[in-house]
């Protein structure tokens, strides 16, 4: 999850974005980190989508 974040914020783009939210709701669904984080976290990179 994190190393799709970081390839994110180096190159946005909406592959990338498209890559790191589906990793944030795998580790969601398994139960890595709590859904409200989850949903923080990819407003965040939607933010920087533009």
């Amino acid at each position: 999850m994190r190393t799709a974040i970081k390839a994110f914020e180096v190159n946005p783009s909406e592959e990338l974005y498209r890559a790191a939210s589906s990793a944030i709701d795998k580790a969601e669904t398994k139960g890595l980190i709590h859904k409200n984080k989850a949903s923080r976290d990819k407003a965040r990179l939607a933010a920087k989508l533009g």
